[in-house]
């Protein structure tokens, strides 16, 4: 079987839609040999900044000279890089290797049970703390898919935790407060662990679970403080104190990555003695760190701008960070978003900063049809429509000056056909 088709069986598993619960997962990895108990991870979960946070991490444990698994969801382009070991994506070759070791119990599970059949996610999940267990990685840094506490990858052995900012979302699955929402992310807890947070509404349910379960707990804007000095289209300058100061230059772009930062710095001290991790090291890790698709500069001449940003608050944070990168620019906003997204969220957030919108659909079934964007958008800022991704690109910039600046975004989708078209994104 060639990677196109098996990639498309495997994406086939999608019909069987979102399982939350651990009992599919702990089957199908027990018929692997539980390859989840061959090395431990820090896990990550949260509603934003969880894979930039995620990239940070694995960042800073590369510089100390560790061996790390890096599992994150979902793609830009490639399902490759999804899994990856020092930086370097699964290939396609390991990619069919490990489907065609999971496929066969898959089968098994689902011809004894129509409940027992893993889902994509799942099926994924084994695949990757496979290959992690077989190339031995010394730690894993591993991101929640949904949730946290019925999440599948929810059977690993951390040796820190890590809760990034909480919003609304997949609110049919985890509940519609953020308070609900909170408590689930918090089940990815284990006793004694260290965990790490930001300072948020949430954070009272947080401390209660880590209080529970005896978890020391280090809050972001609390016990860990940061603070921007300067920053520019090639990086920003951070400070980051705890109660002594570490000065780092991160190449992530946004007034809300420092925070994420933070996180990760918090995070590292927690396990510093651990995993031999100095400040010098732990600083140059954030410089180090990539994270296509987040607020990424992918062309100059005219300026082109490509971000994740899938929901109401990413949004917001989007729109800050672009009035304080291009204060004179004239922005034309190139949006796809998901059917199950805050659409009205998002047009409120970036409306106001739009010269004008290109209506967009990425190509999912899952995506709201362009004229549920222009009608969101009515009035806010003008909309075409353009269905093709990257025909919107492609006619974007045509029509482009030096006075323009091009941001696609609305859906991680989205960016990556942007991406295909553009580059940059490995």
């Amino acid at each position: 079987m060639d990677i196109e088709a098996l990639l498309k069986e495997l994406y086939g598993l999608e019909r069987f839609g979102i399982k939350l619960g651990l009992d599919v997962i702990r089957d199908l990895l027990g018929r692997l040999g539980n390859p989840q108990d061959a090395f431990p991870a820090i896990h990550v979960t949260g509603t934003n900044g969880k894979g930039s946070t995620c990239a940070f991490l694995a960042s800073i444990f590369r510089q100390a000279g560790h061996r790390v698994g890096l599992y994150t969801s979902p793609h830009l382009v490639r399902f490759n890089e999804r899994i990856r070991v020092d930086g370097q994506m699964i290939s396609d070759a390991e990619v069919a290797r490990l489907y065609g070791e999971v496929k066969p119990h898959a089968a098994a599970m689902a011809a004894a049970s129509e409940t027992n059949q893993p889902t994509f996610f799942e099926v994924t999940t084994a695949m990757a703390f496979r290959y992690f267990a077989e190339h031995r990685v010394d730690l894993a840094v591993v991101e929640v898919g949904m949730g946290g506490r019925l999440d599948a990858t929810n059977v690993v052995h951390p040796d820190a935790c890590v809760i990034t900012r909480i919003g609304l979302e997949h609110t049919e699955n985890l509940g519609r407060t953020v308070e609900r929402i909170a408590r689930e992310k918090s089940g990815i807890l284990k006793a004694g662990v260290p965990v790490a947070t930001v300072d948020q509404p949430a954070l009272a349910v947080i401390a209660a679970k880590a209080e529970e379960l005896k978890c020391p707990l280090t809050v972001v804007g609390r016990d860990v403080r940061y603070s921007r000095h300067a920053f520019d289209l090639d990086g920003q300058d951070i400070l980051l104190e705890d109660g002594v100061t570490v000065e780092a230059r991160i190449p992530l772009l946004g007034a809300f990555q420092p925070e994420n930062a933070a996180l990760a710095f918090a995070t590292a001290l927690t396990l510093r003695k651990k995993w031999n991790l100095s400040k010098t090291t732990i600083a140059k890790g954030l410089s180090t760190a990539k994270w296509p698709g987040r607020l990424q500069v992918v062309r100059r001449d005219p300026t082109v701008i490509v971000d994740g940003a899938h929901n109401a608050p990413a949004a917001a944070a989007l729109a800050e960070s672009l009035q304080e990168l291009f204060p004179a620019k004239r922005l034309t906003l190139i949006l796809g978003v998901l059917n199950d997204k805050d659409l009205d969220g998002i047009a409120s957030a970036l409306g106001p900063i739009a010269a004008r919108i290109v209506a967009t659909r990425p190509k999912t079934p899952r995506a709201f049809e362009p004229q549920d964007l222009e009608k969101a958008f009515g009035g806010k800022a003008p909309v075409s429509i353009v269905p093709d991704v990257k025909d919107a690109v492609r006619k974007a910039l045509e029509v482009a000056t030096s006075d323009d600046a091009i941001i696609v975004a609305g859906s991680i989708y989205t960016v990556g056909e942007a991406l295909e078209l553009l580059g940059g994104w490995e």
